[in-house]
């Protein structure tokens, strides 16, 4: 599994339904002979396809063997926890997941929340004392950093130039543990593509989904039950990190130490669609005042993320307000450096010439501005969208369900005309939902015209068109797979197979006038009698003229035998 992207795709179990695609903030899902395939250099592992796949086609790599390996091989492993555990395991106290935690073999856990405190000061002494950005974006959220170096590369210098939390956390764990393994645990995807990337620093990120397996394995899952871990202490207000605004609170409070009268205009952004909206209209050279966005790309902040136990960012929020309230502002003497600067991640090309795009908008039927639906069946907002994706290699053409729609339509009304066959479908009440314009013509004048009123002959009444609508309801009330009957209508012959679409629900039948080929068979098989008879006939009368024949012969020949027969005498003579 280590090779594996943090989010991957199974082609086996991928039915096309494209609803991933629909879903895809930034449109990192290839379409490859008809399966949707997470493409990982484009993907910004927010992890919502993982949510929205109805039949578990796109996965989240399970990291949890690993760490088990790890946890096994070294006891000194240290584990990371993200703030956000207060809302995954209410009820339980920070000493007490500690605990757990040292049951499933780590040295001792530490919150994450220490790392925040660190995140914090550095970024409002960057916001304070750097007269150059008048914008900062939060870098704590490893979506949202990929999101800007991938898809709005122009922001890169604007990310406040400092660790994630996590990183952070790892370096300072590196200052009193230098060799000590880290695995981070929290309910994030993209903490997985981060420990990847700085595999050095971080050894691997679980989510609290492959914790909780863990636990239930190893006999700790009821963490509330166990004895405090008396090592375990509480961190700073980095502790507010998973909830929208806390990290706003933290970096505030920090900020005011060192400008007590600078202007300090937060903002706190949520849910990537809405980071997206902001990045695509924001000017940052229009600011007047230092502003500082608090970023997260879940809706709702960490508390909501995408491996998370409950989705309510109300009830997580109180978890985590109860258990920073018991923390205290964390001021670290020592600090280590926590710089870092982005550079944009390259990109694959998705802009192409206009003749390009009109030239795939017309091999998907759309030769005019009104034929662009923008329906968004195939996933993509728009027609151009999709025309776009077609040229970069994310898209199929048969994803456009209007032009497959159109397709079939053509297939079906070419392969009706051909038919020699009359061709009815209707649902449980008799009502028609499609005929073919051969069923209408055998079903006389009347059906005929209404029929080019009214192509089709949608919801009309099958009742009053055919003789015999005892077969389609014995059909549909049975469920019989094929009736076939040879029924005559007025003065003519018709071959009737009636057969069921949709159980109990929808029937069909194919009407075929068999008036010709039947008075063929019938002068056929009246042929056939005369032959048979006159053969009948002859045979008797050559069996009589030899049975006339054999009685002379019979005759003949006893009168030849007298003649030449001994005469009998009474005494012999002399």
């Amino acid at each position: 599994m280590d090779n594996l992207a943090p989010v991957y795709s199974v082609n086996a179990q991928c039915r096309d339904c494209y609803k991933c695609v629909r879903r895809c903030p930034v449109k990192a899902i290839r379409v490859e002979n008809d399966h949707a395939v997470v493409s990982p250099d484009d993907c910004i592992f927010c992890g919502t396809c993982v949510e929205t796949c109805p039949n578990k086609a796109k996965m989240v790599r399970d990291d949890l063997q690993t760490v088990r390996n790890l946890v096994a091989a070294r006891p000194d492993t240290i584990v990371s926890v993200a703030p956000s555990w207060a809302s995954e395991f209410p009820g339980v106290s920070g000493a007490q997941l500690s605990a757990a935690l040292k049951k499933l073999g780590f040295a001792r856990m530490e919150e994450t929340a220490r790392g925040a405190n660190i995140v914090s000061r550095r970024v409002a002494e960057i916001m304070a004392l750097s007269g150059t950005h008048r914008l900062q974006i939060s870098t704590a959220c490893p979506v949202v950093v990929r999101l800007i170096r991938r898809y709005y590369p122009r922001f890169t210098s604007y990310l406040t130039p400092v660790d994630s939390p996590v990183l952070a956390h790892c370096k300072a764990i590196r200052g009193t543990d230098p060799e000590a393994p880290i695995v981070f645990v929290g309910p994030c995807v993209g903490k997985k593509h981060e420990s990847d990337a700085d595999a050095a620093l971080l050894h691997t990120a679980l989510t609290f989904e492959e914790l909780r397996r863990w636990m239930v394995m190893a006999g700790v899952d009821h963490p509330e039950r166990l004895d405090p871990d008396p090592a375990y202490s509480l961190p700073g207000d980095g502790a507010y990190y998973p909830i929208e605004g806390g990290m706003v609170r933290s970096v505030e409070r920090n900020f005011r130490r060192y400008a007590p009268d600078a202007d300090f205009q937060p903002m706190v952004l949520t849910g990537v669609k809405a980071i997206q909206t902001m990045l695509e209209s924001l000017d940052p050279k229009t600011l007047e005042e230092p502003v500082f966005i608090e970023a997260l790309a879940c809706p709702g902040g960490c508390v909501c993320g995408p491996k998370t136990r409950v989705r309510c960012a109300a009830g997580g929020r109180l978890d985590v307000i109860r258990h920073a309230r018991r923390t205290a502002p964390d001021d670290p003497e020592r600090i280590p450096n926590v710089d870092r600067h982005f550079r944009p991640l390259p990109g694959a090309a998705r802009d192409f010439s206009e003749d390009d795009i009109r030239a795939t908008l017309n091999r998907l039927g759309k030769f005019r501005r009104e034929d662009e639906l923008n329906c968004a069946g195939c996933g993509y907002d728009s027609c151009r969208d999709l025309a776009r994706a077609i040229l970069a290699g994310f898209a199929e053409p048969q994803m456009c369900v209007s032009r497959m729609r159109q397709i079939a339509l053509k297939q079906s009304s070419a392969i009706d005309k051909a038919l020699p066959y009359g061709l009815v479908v209707a649902d449980r009440n008799l009502k028609i939902i499609e005929c073919n314009q051969r069923f209408a013509e055998l079903m006389g004048d009347a059906t005929r015209m209404a029929y080019d009123a009214k192509p089709g002959l949608r919801d009309a009444d099958l009742e009053r068109i055919v003789p015999y609508p005892q077969l389609f309801r014995k059909t549909l009330e049975t469920g019989e797979e094929t009736v076939r009957r040879t029924v005559g209508i007025g003065d003519r012959l018709y071959s009737l197979t009636v057969f069921t679409v949709d159980l109990h629900e929808t029937v069909g039948a194919l009407i075929l006038d068999v008036t010709e080929s039947e008075r063929k068979r019938q002068a056929l098989i009246e042929k056939a009698r005369t032959v048979v008879t006159n053969t009948s006939k002859t045979v008797q009368e050559i069996a009589f003229m030899l049975g006339r024949n054999a009685a002379e012969s019979e005759l003949i020949l006893d009168s030849a035998v007298q003649m030449f027969a001994p005469l009998d005498h009474d005494d012999d003579t002399i």
